[in-house]
């Protein structure tokens, strides 16, 4: 047995328990690729060398309340900003740089308190990334008081300016979190003023102060929330290109959710997975409508065809004047 890579994986047990308020045998199998029996006699060597393990029944391992190498000095912004910071690093291209800042942010977790740990847990709740993020993606400033309206339940209120006004609007709102799609950052929020909720484009949102009013309700979680509504709102479509035609769609596609193509000498077939309105596809599909075809569903070339004739019928009646 190799004695030096058991002696660092007991130490990376040893950070990831003081890290989290539990910690599952499954995670560690998971995460180390070894036994339960491993596991185990891993668990026993640390208790061995003086660390006061307890077995949540039913949860999992923790550290004894109280026992740290060293008092936590994070404030609640450093402890936000660690948080965003996995977020965005969990999305990095590089393997080496991704798994190495997680092994680092392992150990930084370890000297968290109890509250802070529940804190960091609860905030990773709170933003939503799909896999067109970029990390070096702009997030706007504001974001440290809407995570902090999330943790502490404060309702939020917001100025801010809707799609085609220039005048910002005021509303009280409890944020759920924020999510990052289609190159844009959305915070998800209860909206008191229509009692349901509602995305606002944090880039629209021009002044945003928690107030002291607590939550009225009780919210899910957003990847939750954000899961359900893409699945609800999910539709597949599959288009056939002209092959030299092809790459006037590369630009875009991603935006409405490509999946996947197969090539032939002649032709292009691309796979979507569309969560936005239908009405958008079509708007994106039309500049192609002279090279392309919508094969599925079939549905989809009725709102074609009557954007096209609507849009005849204008330059039509312009002529005629």
């Amino acid at each position: 047995m190799d004695i030096t890579k058991r002696f660092d994986r007991i130490l990376q047990i040893f950070f990831l328990l003081q890290s989290k308020s539990v910690v599952t045998t499954g995670e560690l199998q998971k995460r180390f690729d070894i036994s339960l029996r491993t596991i185990y006699r891993d668990l026993k060597a640390l208790e061995i060398a003086g660390i006061p393990i307890v077995n949540e029944s039913g949860s999992g391992y923790s550290i004894m309340e109280g026992f740290r190498l060293q008092p936590s000095r994070f404030s609640q912004e450093e402890i936000l900003s660690l948080m965003v910071a996995e977020k965005v690093m969990q999305k990095h291209e590089t393997e080496f740089v991704k798994k190495h800042f997680e092994a680092a942010l392992i150990k930084i977790k370890s000297s968290f308190q109890v509250h802070q740990k529940r804190d960091f847990l609860h905030l990773e709740d709170t933003i939503h990334l799909k896999n067109d993020f970029k990390p070096n993606d702009y997030l706007p400033n504001i974001i440290d008081v809407l995570l902090n309206s999330t943790l502490k339940k404060k309702i939020t209120h917001i100025d801010y300016i809707k799609s085609g006004d220039v005048h910002t609007v005021g509303r009280s709102v409890e944020p759920i979190g924020v999510f990052y799609e289609h190159s844009l950052w959305y915070l998800l929020a209860y909206c008191h003023l229509r009692k349901d909720y509602r995305n606002f484009r944090l880039d629209r949102i021009k002044k945003v102060l928690m107030l002291q009013e607590n939550f009225t309700i009780k919210h899910p979680p957003i990847n939750e929330f954000r899961d359900k509504s893409l699945s609800e709102n999910m539709m597949k479509v599959e288009i056939r290109v002209e092959r030299k035609y092809a790459h006037f769609l590369y630009w875009d596609r991603q935006i409405f959710g490509f999946t996947g193509e197969e090539i032939s000498d002649d032709f292009v077939i691309m796979y979507f997975n569309c969560s936005l309105p239908v009405v958008s596809f079509v708007r994106w599909f039309i500049k192609f409508v002279d090279v392309a075809e919508i094969m599925e569903p079939t549905h989809l070339n009725n709102e074609l065809i009557e954007i096209m004739e609507s849009g005849l019928k204008r330059i039509n009646n312009k002529r005629a004047i």
